[in-house]
């Protein structure tokens, strides 16, 4: 298609009826026909009217006309192309994926998303988004799902547990980590379960995670965890929050500073 014809043509609306909900001044001064000062003017008027979102430097998203009002898009509308764009590896997780895979405890406010790096955007323009760099950033367990614009990166379910007790202040304390997992608990797979420990893990996560998996006996997704945490050299509590007095448990190395009967029997 020729400049003079694109010239007759709604740029953003050519992206929307191709089912794509963004996309960056590379293509659109391209779809300008190279045009550099009329992409420019194309920006500027989109952003004047509501019609996009600036995400990050030379990248925007769609508003639909029900979030204009707002200036509010769902994440999941953008965030694999957006990662993408920034050449981020990333995936959603903890609550976000919780309730993806049908948790129905503590629904998180915010979408939260694992990043290999730190994200420089600022927060007021990915509002409602809270990005926790990982450092030793799985190469198993990210599971791609469908979304309304393309596939999302997701943790798997077992991916996921891991996660709850690693990132716990995030995920709403151990009590509601514990009815999480219960809640996701069917979806784990010994084979999920054995991709988690092809992954570079902290041993204290697993020894909690497995621990909390005995107790909900799932004993056949906690034996692989255990014959892992023989690895531990010391005690660490079950919850990292709070006191550091309780019970011992000798297998799993758990003190048990938490009432986790409680949260199970629930």
């Amino acid at each position: 298609m020729n400049n003079k014809s694109n010239n007759q043509i709604d740029f953003i609306e050519v992206n929307l009826k191709n089912g794509r909900k963004t996309f960056s001044m590379k293509e659109l001064i391209n779809f300008k026909g190279e045009n550099v000062n009329a992409a420019k003017q194309y920006v500027k008027y989109a952003k004047r009217k509501k019609f996009i979102k600036n995400l990050s430097e030379g990248f925007y998203a769609i508003y639909s006309p029900s979030e204009k009002d707002s200036e509010k898009i769902s994440p999941g509308d953008f965030i694999n192309q957006l990662m993408s764009y920034k050449k981020i590896n990333y995936y959603i997780g903890l609550l976000s994926a919780s309730a993806f895979y049908g948790a129905a405890h503590y629904r998180p406010l915010v979408y939260q998303v694992i990043v290999d790096r730190q994200i420089h955007t600022p927060k007021k323009i990915l509002e409602g988004i809270d990005f926790h760099k990982k450092k030793n950033f799985p190469e198993y367990c990210i599971v791609k799902q469908k979304g309304n614009y393309g596939y999302i990166n997701y943790s798997s379910p077992a991916l996921t547990a891991y996660d709850l007790f690693k990132y716990e202040n995030e995920s709403g304390t151990i009590s509601n980590i514990i009815l999480v997992i219960s809640d996701i608990l069917h979806q784990i797979k010994i084979s999920d379960i054995k991709n988690l420990l092809k992954n570079n893990l902290e041993v204290t996560y697993i020894q909690r995670l497995g621990f909390i998996l005995e107790k909900l006996e799932a004993n056949e997704l906690a034996d692989p965890l255990f014959k892992f945490s023989k690895k531990a050299t010391a005690f660490v509590p079950l919850s990292r929050l709070g006191n550091k007095s309780g019970i011992k448990n000798n297998k799993w190395k758990i003190i048990e500073n938490v009432n986790w009967k409680d949260f199970i029997a629930a």
